[in-house]
């Protein structure tokens, strides 16, 4: 009997325990609600107050205990529950201390297509991830908050669906309850989020159709091994089948790519049924449902969406002509995109494998326990359970088959796209690591005392959970500034876009503001965005003749107080130092005209300016508090990478007042005196 499920003598000191622990973990939230953001916090880590670390951590702790040290009933539940709910706790941070938005880069942009479902700009049919921005509609009309809130309630709910349906899709593969338990802790560590190609919490539809994916997995398990006339009926199709179409569906419209992951996936599976089907007819493989009409429906679902869609066309475009450059011994490098962040990650004062153990330290683990696990399999020494080992093997050859299809994505430009199948590929291992560290636990029980075992598995689990929980958020930890979004940096665009004009430009810090006017005025019929986007958007603050020359083009350049802090605090100073920032305040032909302590607005001189104009020197507000910014012109898609497109701002629930700085009349169509 595993130690996970042999009794453990009953007494009220683990159930005092949890009463403490649900205590301290309620103590905990309501301190960090009791103190709500109030600017831009470059981590949210060091921002949260210590009152919440205290209460979660001493929750998390009783959790994982209890959950280890009592073998079944209500009381092991209880303590499950309480090591999620701190998990889930940190995972909703942002909403926990009003944050108002989260993602300054993708999710600007899916903010911006959601209103443009809201207000009738867009077609749900002209939507190509309608999954997640309907979601976060549903979630505003149901509890009337409003879209840039309810998007963030939306990606916590496929946190929790992970953390619900991985246990339970442990659960379904083997007759184990102590596999379930420890499943329920191993979900926690939330192994799929990686910062390269997924991330937290912003609106992102390939990372939450990831975190989704354990539903999928769940509802194919039990399609697979459900006897067939359990669900006799009348209808052409079972309830199983049903909801499992139903879920295939979802994930089509959440997103098509790791929908044709999943095609690999069940393609490879319906192969080892035939293959099984046609050698071993006698195998438990055998007797399982066939994939083959699941597999077809995907494929036909995933065609139906997505052919003739030009983003699509585009990226499957992408693809092919880095991997024809690559065969044919082009430019094109294996994960060139990598390691361009890597000589910036040494300059700021950190190396490549540093931060690989850091996002990926865990998950090699996970990965190593699932790889014996596969052998094991491969082998045909699992003695496990007739359905245990068969879906063992089914997911086994899977990522045999996954794993060498997703590395052709590590190449070029699109080398992003590998890290989101990772994501997914931690996914199982999380599933098979579990598993396979159960039964190593199982069998250690027999040889070494039980409560020797059941502490080093607490040690053990706590630890990864602490260095899982340090990676969930973008932070200095990872080189990576947290992504927050302010109102009062939101309330500066919108007055910068509003005042300066038609014809004037709006430059931004190392990143352009287009990422910021699709979230402010939606995507589609936003000709301006997109001529922002790509054009040179930026400006080097560093190079003088670029900011002092005159030019005919009336320009301006917006600095956030997160630009700063990105510069200086996570980046070290290796593009934009402190001294930079401050000079351009004393810049011939650069005057400040607004500031607002989230964002500062500077016109830069050209050819047609009165000195009284280019060189106004009126009162001024200059503290640049914590602010935000867009993304770099042409930059990739998503957020994720390192030194990618950076952080955004974030502030109080009311952002501070707009003040206009300066002396005359602007050319440009931005009033000087204009107050808040």
């Amino acid at each position: 009997m595993s130690t996970l499920t042999k009794a453990v003598p009953r007494n009220r000191g683990r159930k005092l325990a949890l009463v403490v622990g649900y205590l301290a973990l309620a103590g905990g939230v309501l301190f960090a609600y009791d103190e709500p953001t109030t600017g831009y916090e470059v981590s949210i880590y060091g921002a949260t107050p210590w009152g919440f670390w205290l209460g979660v951590g001493i929750a998390l702790l009783v959790g994982v205990v209890v959950t280890l040290y009592v073998s079944e009933g209500y009381v092991n539940l209880a303590g499950l529950f309480l090591a999620g709910g701190s998990v889930i706790s940190i995972a909703a941070l942002p909403l926990i201390r009003s944050y108002y938005y989260y993602g300054s880069a993708d999710g600007m942009t899916h903010l911006g297509w959601t209103k443009d479902l809201y207000n009738g700009s867009m077609s749900i049919f002209g939507d190509f991830y309608p999954g997640v921005h309907t979601v976060g509609l549903f979630v505003s009309g149901v509890l009337g908050t409003p879209i840039t809130r309810s998007l963030l309630v939306g990606v916590l709910l496929f946190v929790v669906a992970y953390v619900v349906f991985i246990p339970l899709c442990i659960r379904s593969m083997t007759s184990h309850r102590g596999a379930m338990v420890l499943g329920g802790l191993t979900g926690l560590l939330i192994l799929p989020i990686n910062h390269f190609g997924t991330n937290y919490m912003t609106p992102h539809p390939i990372s939450d159709t990831i975190l989704l994916t354990p539903v999928v997995l769940y509802l194919l398990i039990n399609y697979l091994t459900s006897p067939t006339d359990v669900f006799e009926t009348q209808l052409p199709v079972s309830a199983a089948g049903g909801a499992f179409a139903l879920i295939l569906s979802a994930l089509v419209l959440y997103h098509p790519q790791q929908a044709a992951n999943l095609i690999i996936l069940f393609i490879t599976i319906s192969g080892v049924q035939f293959v099984y089907r046609t050698v071993r007819p006698n195998s438990r493989i055998a007797e399982h449902k066939p994939l083959y009409a699941p597999t077809v429906y995907l494929i036909g679902a995933s065609m139906l969406w997505s052919l003739g869609r030009s983003r699509f066309e585009g990226s499957v475009n992408a693809v092919l002509r880095e991997l024809f450059s690559f065969l044919s011994g082009g430019s094109t490098n294996l994960g060139s995109t990598t390691a361009s962040q890597g000589s910036s990650l040494t300059q700021a004062g950190g190396s490549i494998p540093e931060l690989f153990l850091k996002l990926f330290g865990v998950s090699m683990v996970f990965a190593a326990l699932a790889g014996l696990l596969m052998l094991t399999s491969l082998f045909g020494r699992l003695r496990d359970a007739p359905d245990t080992s068969a879906l063992v093997k089914y997911f086994t050859i899977g990522l045999v088959v996954l794993i060498p299809y997703s590395l052709v994505f590590y190449i070029g430009s699109v080398s992003e796209l590998f890290f989101r199948n990772v994501g997914l590929i931690m996914v199982i291992a999380t599933i098979l690591g579990t598993i396979a560290l159960y039964r190593y636990i199982t069998g250690l029980s027999e040889v070494v005392p039980g409560g020797g075992v059941r502490a080093v598995t607490v040690v053990v689990i706590v630890v990864m959970l602490v260095l899982s929980i340090a990676v969930i958020f973008p932070s200095p930890y990872l080189f990576i500034p947290n992504d927050q979004v302010t109102e009062g940096r939101i309330d500066g665009y919108d007055y910068t876009f509003s005042h300066t004009g038609p014809n004037a430009s709006v430059y931004g810090v190392r990143e352009g503001p287009w990422r910021v006017s699709h979230g402010l005025y939606g995507v589609e019929a936003n000709e301006e965005a997109d001529e922002i986007r790509y054009s040179g958007s930026t400006i080097n603050i560093t190079n003088a003749t670029t900011v002092t020359t005159p030019t005919s083009d009336v320009r301006y350049l917006a600095v956030t107080g997160a630009a700063r802090e990105r510069e200086i605090e996570v980046y070290n100073g290796i593009r934009y130092n402190e001294t930079a920032f401050e000079r351009l305040e004393g810049t011939p032909g650069v005057s400040l005209v607004m500031s607002n302590g989230e964002l500062d607005l500077y016109r830069l001189a050209n050819s047609t300016d009165s000195p009284a104009v280019t060189n106004a020197t009126g009162p001024t507000n200059t503290t640049a508090g914590p602010a935000a910014n867009g993304t770099t012109s042409g930059a990739n898609a998503t957020n994720g990478s390192v030194f990618g497109n950076a952080s955004a701002s974030v502030a109080p629930s009311t952002s501070p007042a707009v003040r206009s700085v300066g002396l005359g009349t602007d050319p440009g169509g931005f009033p000087a005196d204009r107050g808040s």
